[in-house]
């Protein structure tokens, strides 16, 4: 059965045809309907036909290079195999959404519909070229989205650690509050002079800020618990443990022997009043640390700032994002060589877009690395240029494939691994968005990816 010519105007494509134009197109074309959910062509079909929706949508639903497919073909729009077309089979699978009506035209009559319509074969191309901006800008936020991902996860367990030590501290001080009443009848108790308290304060303020290697640490904790052994206090050796730590000395703690029957009270009061120092010092790194993670999140994000290019720092962005990776870099136990010259000039430049190239070159780069393997990182000035050179001690890219890496969708990961467009996005940004240019060296256990941008004038 054969469309109708003016059935045929409902396709944008077809705007603008004569009616010959229109009749040779509905002779030629097939017309089938589909009920709401029935299959119009299957994953791994031949493309042989172009298809014309003249009513319903057609969603496709599948799966290439290991990421999920899922678009929309709506009525009045242009579909399937196209002139000039290299397309050779359906790589997903489309159904009907409600009642669907469609025109198909098979391959085969393309030279005669480019005799018979010559001023389609434009508008086709159109829609071609359409098709393939839409599918690489679609796979562009596939990537960045699978990015943003892998940058989440990492940032969940990075978060995680100090948040738990955030809380651990917190039920740590808590039960040492909990603990206090008892302690001040203990001290009340023991007819305590204030001087004595004052003699114990004198100590907590003496205390060394100096760490102490491990031989000389296991020595101070045993000469403090031979001292605390002797005044016959329990928990020695745990109590030694907490007062080196905290940085009390045996020569802090001498003048207890000069008291023995307050000793017990002032040992308490110390365990008390150190304890919660340490505490209180361990939630303060914790939470530090969150801190540290919070800006690096807003200095690799750019949220802090517009979207306009402004002078930027390379070297704040390329800490920002080795912060970002940093669980992806313990994970392989990869080690992280910075190497930044001082006073590094800054650059005219979008910081999120430059954020997103250090990601992507320093994700290959730890993709590439064997356990144990060792990124550098440096960054320099140049004339008037500033340098950036990320350097693995990997595989390597061999050398047939150097000329190829830079090409949208090439990539030499395995299947589902990457969709080949993070180096094509590093030049865009690098060379068309700020006047840049991108190097590459490589050979086995060492391949440097080479930026320089332009230094900001003025």
């Amino acid at each position: 059965m054969n469309p109708q010519p003016d059935d045929l105007h409902r396709v944008e494509a077809l705007a603008g045809l004569s009616v010959p134009e229109l009749t040779w197109l509905a002779e030629h074309s097939e017309l089938h309907s589909y009920a709401d959910g029935e299959t119009i062509v299957r994953a791994g079909d031949p493309a042989d036909h172009m298809f014309l929706v003249l009513d319903g949508q057609i969603e496709y639903s599948g799966e290439q290079g290991g990421q999920a497919l899922h678009y929309v073909t709506r009525q009045g729009e242009v579909a399937g195999m196209l002139p000039r077309s290299r397309m050779t089979h359906f790589a997903s699978t489309g159904k009907a959404v409600g009642e669907t009506r469609v025109a198909f035209l098979h391959r085969s009559l393309f030279p005669e519909l480019a005799a018979a319509v010559p001023s389609l074969e434009a508008q086709l191309l159109a829609v071609m070229t359409r098709r393939i901006r839409d599918a690489a800008h679609a796979e562009e936020q596939r990537e960045r989205m699978s990015a943003l991902g892998k940058l989440s996860a990492g940032l969940a367990h990075e978060l995680n650690n100090p948040a738990a030590a955030v809380r651990r501290g917190a039920d740590e001080l808590g039960t040492r509050l909990s603990g206090l009443p008892e302690l001040l009848t203990r001290l009340l108790a023991s007819g305590l002079r204030p001087e004595l308290l004052a003699r114990a304060e004198e100590a907590v303020a003496a205390r060394s800020t100096v760490a102490l290697g491990t031989l000389a640490q296991a020595d101070a904790e045993d000469d403090l618990m031979d001292l605390l052994g002797a005044l016959r206090l329990p928990r020695a050796s745990e109590l030694a443990a907490t007062f080196v730590e905290a940085g009390l000395r045996p020569e802090h703690l001498g003048w207890l022997q000069d008291d023995p029957p307050h000793a017990p009270a002032l040992v308490a009061y110390l365990d008390f009043r150190l304890g919660s120092l340490l505490t209180v010092q361990d939630i303060a790194g914790a939470a530090g640390r969150i801190s540290d993670l919070v800006t690096s999140i807003k200095r690799y994000s750019h949220m802090d700032r517009g979207g306009d290019r402004q002078p930027a720092d390379v070297r704040v962005g390329l800490d920002s994002t080795l912060t970002m990776l940093g669980h992806k870099l313990r994970g392989k136990e990869v080690r992280v060589e910075r190497h930044y010259q001082e006073s590094l000039p800054s650059v005219m430049a979008n910081e999120g877009d430059l954020n997103q190239v250090w990601t992507n070159l320093i994700d290959n780069a730890v993709d590439a690395l064997p356990v144990g393997g060792q990124l550098t990182v440096q960054a320099d000035a140049d004339g008037q240029q500033v340098r950036v050179c990320i350097t693995d001690t990997g595989p390597g890219i061999p050398p047939d494939l150097q000329h190829r890496i830079f090409e949208p969708f090439f990539t030499t990961k395995g299947v589902g691994q990457g969709s080949g467009l993070g180096l094509d996005l590093v030049r865009r940004v690098v060379v068309r968005q700020h006047g840049g240019d991108v190097r590459v060296r490589s050979e086995p256990g060492h391949t440097t990816f080479e930026i320089r941008l332009p230094v900001r004038s003025g």
